[in-house]
């Protein structure tokens, strides 16, 4: 017995290996059949990288004849007078920075208590948030000329001519300030609701509750709609910088603004001082990390 034990003990090593080759060959034929098929494909993909490179290049090319055309063709006394207008222009973008900046502070100051305030009250939430969507459905240019008709008079003559920048930025507030707040709001329904039994049982304070939960919790959220709400904002400052026969034969306009420097000089067909004031604004917005403005180029009958 012992011998047959040994016998068929040798026996199934060689039979083991057999078995062991057999179900590698398909993964190894198979692995070749891989390596075999895939420099075509990379060759097409080299193929269509090339072409891309090409098309990109010669796109290139053209961009940079046609701004050495107009250089060239542009007079002297005409690059004097815009070079002349450099200063203006980057007051003016001074300027409009700092009405985007007040207009994002206001909107998200508003959203925060706003926000918070529907979120945890169902009755207020229910008209609220139905109230603020048909708001934000109807376009700014619609609806602005009444109010400025309505409260311009009062005013005018409370505040003299700080009384257009109110109107400008109120303007683009209008034109945008949902964006950040259905933003904090959508953040807020999104936390669990264990997070507000703990708040409650803490007895944390409103603010106490923004510094260390709510607006940690909602900062993807928040730099979303910060980001919206700063692009749309240059929309509402196209507008409203210069804004002819408003109400009647009244215009609203600003004293600085790079936008302003930009409409003007589109109504009075000033083409070269428009596309001058472009030039740098788009070479500023290229080398700066704050977000493009992505709405400011619509026409004004458009909504912002």
């Amino acid at each position: 017995m012992e011998g047959l034990s040994e016998f068929y003990a040798g026996a199934a090593r060689p039979l083991r290996a057999v078995a062991g080759a057999v179900r590698r060959a398909p993964v190894v034929r198979s692995i070749q059949v891989v390596r075999r098929r895939s420099p075509p494909g990379r060759g097409g993909g080299r193929a269509l990288d090339w072409a891309l490179r090409a098309v990109g290049v010669a796109l290139l090319v053209l961009i940079v004849y046609g701004a050495a055309d107009v250089i060239t063709s542009t007079r002297p006394s005409t690059w004097a007078y815009l070079l002349s207008q450099t200063w203006p222009i980057l007051v003016g973008l001074a300027y409009d920075y700092a009405r985007v900046a007040a207009i994002a502070l206001v909107s998200f100051v508003i959203a925060v208590f706003l926000g918070y305030y529907l979120a945890t009250h169902r009755r207020a939430e229910a008209v609220g948030v139905p109230l603020t969507l048909a708001l934000a459905a109807l376009p700014a240019p619609a609806y602005f000329p009444l109010l400025f008709l309505a409260t311009s008079a009062a005013l005018y003559r409370a505040l003299g001519g700080l009384a257009n920048e109110l109107y400008v930025v109120s303007l683009g507030f209008v034109s945008t300030f949902y964006y950040i707040f259905y933003s904090y709001w959508m953040g807020l329904k999104a936390l669990p609701h264990e997070v507000n039994e703990v708040m409650d049982n803490l007895n944390m304070g409103f603010f106490t509750r923004l510094r260390r939960v709510l607006l940690p919790g909602t900062m993807p959220y928040i730099v979303t709609g910060l980001t919206s709400t700063i692009d749309s904002a240059w929309g509402g400052l196209m507008i409203g910088e210069y804004w002819p026969q408003i109400a009647g034969d009244r215009t609203l306009e600003v004293t600085h603004g790079v936008l302003k420097i930009m409409d003007v000089a589109t109504y009075e067909g000033n083409i070269a001082l428009a596309s001058y004031a472009s030039l740098l604004l788009a070479s500023w917005w290229w080398s700066s990390p704050s977000p493009s403005p992505g709405t400011c180029w619509r026409s004004r009958g458009g909504s912002t």
